[in-house]
């Protein structure tokens, strides 16, 4: 073990929406006793969850507030905030981003990572960005509802989704609109939406995508996600 790093640690708004995500992670080939859930209100146990982290989830949930990227919510927007959970996770990502830790964001993560990184969203994708493609088909959990284009199969996110033609569950009503420093498009959907991103730091491995492949694990390029990240996290225990 790297200087007692050997906790995978799951960033959720609660214990019951983190639950595919941990299923997920076993799937993997993650240990279930190494996944440990942090939700806002274990926030007093940050520093320990920081320090024992090999790797950081951040997982889907409501809306990051836009005063983090410099904008105040649209009236009219969808938007549903949770502050104590932006705080939690911009205290991990520092974490992660001095310690080298790897990250894996989902839905909400990856539109976390991007703000961290200096990025901006999209508040409301059907009012700012109408487009016939529907990126909010909610139930079942695993309909697929599109499909998503490569633009960088060189990246080890785009290796994996290059396999074949990504087709993607999505539920979701914000999106990636200005990309955060060192971020890197890998894939989009049809009307030109961030479906997935990657740091281009050798020193940092950090990917996240948009749509929700906790609930796809039964297909094989869905659960590579999943076996690519506890790769990066073992390696990072060593």
């Amino acid at each position: 073990m790297n200087g007692g790093r050997d906790w995978i640690v799951v960033s959720s708004g609660s214990d019951e929406y983190a639950a595919p995500y941990l299923e997920a992670l076993a799937a993997g080939g993650l240990p279930s006793e190494s996944l440990h859930l942090m939700t806002p209100d274990r926030r007093d146990e940050l520093p320990v969850f920081a320090a024992r982290a090999a790797g950081l989830v951040l997982c889907g949930g409501l809306d990051v507030d836009p005063v983090r990227y410099g904008e105040e919510i649209i009236p009219e927007a969808d938007v549903e905030l949770f502050p104590e959970r932006d705080a939690v996770e911009w205290s991990l990502l520092e974490a992660a981003r001095e310690a080298r830790i790897p990250v894996w964001g989902v839905c909400r993560g990856v539109q976390v990572l991007n703000v961290f990184l200096g990025g901006s969203l999209w508040q409301d994708l059907p009012l700012q960005q109408p487009s016939s493609v529907d990126h909010g088909v909610y139930e079942p959990k695993d309909a697929i509802a599109h499909s998503a284009r490569v633009v960088d199969g060189a990246t080890g996110l785009g290796t994996i989704l290059a396999r074949e033609a990504p087709r993607l569950n999505s539920r979701h009503h914000q999106a990636i609109r200005r990309l955060g420093a060192g971020l890197v498009p890998v894939a989009e959907s049809p009307d030109g939406v961030l479906e997935a991103v990657e740091l281009a730091d050798p020193e940092w491995w950090v990917r996240a995508v948009q749509w929700h492949p906790e609930n796809l694990v039964a297909d094989p390029q869905q659960r590579a996600l999943w076996e690519d990240f506890a790769r990066a996290a073992r390696r990072r225990e060593e």
